[in-house]
C-alpha cells in the first residue's frame, strides 16, 4: 500500500505547472488525504530537479524514475516527460499501485494509448490524462449550455489551437521535431487539446473527411548545450531535419451529424498560445478565445436577421469559481489556475475513492484515436473512419 506523498517525474516547464497545482491544493486535501505532502521531483537533470524542488517546496530530488515508483511513501505521480516516455512511465506507475496523472498526449498512437487504458481499467488506482482546458470556467459553462440545448442542435464547430512557439527558425532542434519521439508535430503536441475540446463540446467524431499537413521550417540547428522547453539557446553548427507537421488542418464529421473544422499550428505568428472555438447550432452560436479568458460570447436566433452576440462575463456562478482565491466577476482566469483545477479533480477522485471522470485515461484514448485518423487522412489524402476501441469496465478505487 502506497503512502500519500506526491512525486513529479519531469522537471521541465509543464512539471512546474503540476507543482503549482499540487501546492495550491495541499490545504484543501490535508484532512481528506492524510499525510499528503510534496516529496520528490525527478529528472535526468539534477539541476532542473533541484530548481523545481526548491521553488515549490519539495523535500528531495531523484534522477531515476524507477526509484521514485519503488518508494512506498509515494502515492501520487505526475508524468511530465517528453511524449515518447508517457506510456512506459504511466504503465509502470499503475503497476506500482500509484495514482497517476499523465500529461497529454497519453501516447504517440492510439494503439499504445489503448494499452495504457487497459492497464488503467484493471487498476485500483486513480488515473487521468491532463486536459486542463476543459476546466476554463467559460469552457465548462459552454459545455453545460450546449447540453441544455441553449443553441439547439450543433451544426458546425470551428476548433483551433494556434501557437507561435516554433515560428522562430532559430529555435533549437529537439525531440518535439522528430516524429519517432514526438509523434505528429503540432497535431499531437497542441492539437490534442483542440481535439479534446471538440469532443467535450460536440461529442464523438466518427470520420475525418480530409486533412492537410505541412512543414514550414524543414530543418533546425541542434543546441550547443542543454535546452529546456521552447527556450532560445546557443546553437551548434549541426542541423537536423524536421519530419513532423508544423500545421495540420482537418474536416471532422461528428456522430451527431455536426461537422467540424480543426486547425493546429505551432508557427502561428502573433497568436502566442491560443485556443479558440465557435459552435453554431440551430438556435444560436457560442464562441470563446483564450486570448480573452474573462468572458465568452453567445448569440441566440431572434428572427431579426441580425442576432447580436452577448458577452457573458466570468462570475462566481461559473464552474470552478469556488476554487479561486478571489472568485471572479469579469476577472480573467490564468493558465496556472486552470491547471490547479485539474489537479484538484485528480485529488478529489483520490479522496473519494472514485475513478477520474473528466479527463480520464479513456478520454486520452479517444483523443488518440481521432488524432491517428487525422494523421492517416493527411498521409493517404482520403477520408478515414475513426476506429474506437470498446471500453472496459474500469474498477473503482479501493
Amino acid at each position: 500500500m502506497s503512502g500519500n506523498a506526491v512525486a513529479i517525474v519531469g522537471a521541465g516547464m509543464i512539471g512546474a505547472a503540476h507543482a503549482f497545482g499540487y501546492r495550491a491544493n495541499l490545504g484543501r486535501f490535508a484532512r481528506r488525504i492524510p499525510g499528503i505532502r510534496l516529496k520528490t521531483v525527478c529528472d535526468s537533470s539534477e539541476v532542473l530537479a533541484a530548481a523545481l524542488s526548491q521553488t515549490w517546496g519539495f523535500e528531495e530530488t531523484a534522477t531515476d524514475w524507477k526509484s521514485v515508483l519503488a518508494d512506498p511513501e509515494i502515492g501520487m505521480v505526475s508524468v511530465c516527460l517528453p511524449n515518447f516516455l508517457h506510456v512506459e512511465v504511466t504503465r509502470a506507475a499503475l503497476a506500482a499501485g500509484k495514482h497517476v496523472i499523465c500529461e497529454k498526449p497519453l501516447a504517440l498512437t492510439a494503439r499504445d494509448a489503448l494499452i495504457v487504458y487497459r492497464d488503467s481499467a484493471v487498476s485500483n488506482s486513480v488515473s487521468a490524462t491532463v486536459f486542463n482546458y476543459r476546466r476554463i470556467p467559460a469552457v465548462a459553462a459552454i459545455r453545460k449550455l450546449i447540453e441544455a440545448g441553449e443553441i439547439g442542435d450543433p451544426v458546425n464547430a470551428l476548433v483551433q489551437y494556434q501557437s507561435e512557439y516554433a515560428a522562430d527558425p532559430n529555435l533549437p532542434h529537439s525531440w518535439r521535431y522528430e516524429r519517432g519521439r514526438a509523434g505528429p508535430g503540432a497535431l499531437l503536441d497542441i492539437g490534442t487539446h483542440a481535439v479534446d475540446i471538440a469532443r467535450f463540446l460536440c461529442g464523438e467524431v466518427n470520420e475525418i473527411a480530409g486533412a492537410i499537413a505541412s512543414i514550414s521550417i524543414k530543418e533546425r540547428f541542434l543546441p550547443a548545450g542543454t535546452s529546456i522547453g521552447h527556450n532560445r539557446v546557443e546553437l551548434s553548427d549541426k542541423r537536423l531535419p524536421v519530419d513532423n507537421d508544423d500545421v495540420m488542418s482537418a474536416l471532422l464529421r461528428f456522430e451527431s451529424g455536426c461537422q467540424g473544422l480543426f486547425l493546429a499550428s505551432r508557427v502561428a505568428v502573433g497568436m502566442g498560445n491560443t485556443l479558440s472555438f465557435s459552435v453554431t447550432g440551430t438556435k444560436g452560436t457560442v464562441r470563446y478565445t483564450s486570448q480573452m479568458p474573462a468572458h465568452y460570447e453567445l448569440a441566440r436566433f431572434d428572427g431579426s436577421g441580425q442576432s447580436p452576440f452577448a458577452v457573458i462575463a466570468n462570475s462566481p456562478s461559473l464552474p470552478f469559481a469556488d476554487l479561486l482565491p478571489v472568485p471572479h466577476d469579469g476577472v480573467a482566469v490564468g493558465y496556472a489556475e486552470v491547471f490547479s483545477f485539474m489537479i484538484h479533480d485528480f485529488l478529489e477522485a483520490i479522496a473519494n475513492g472514485e475513478p477520474m471522470a473528466n479527463g480520464s485515461i479513456l478520454d486520452g484514448l479517444r483523443a488518440a484515436e481521432i488524432l491517428d485518423a487525422i494523421q492517416a487522412a493527411a498521409d493517404r489524402n482520403q477520408p478515414v473512419k475513426v476506429e474506437r476501441a470498446q471500453p472496459h469496465a474500469a474498477s473503482l478505487v479501493a
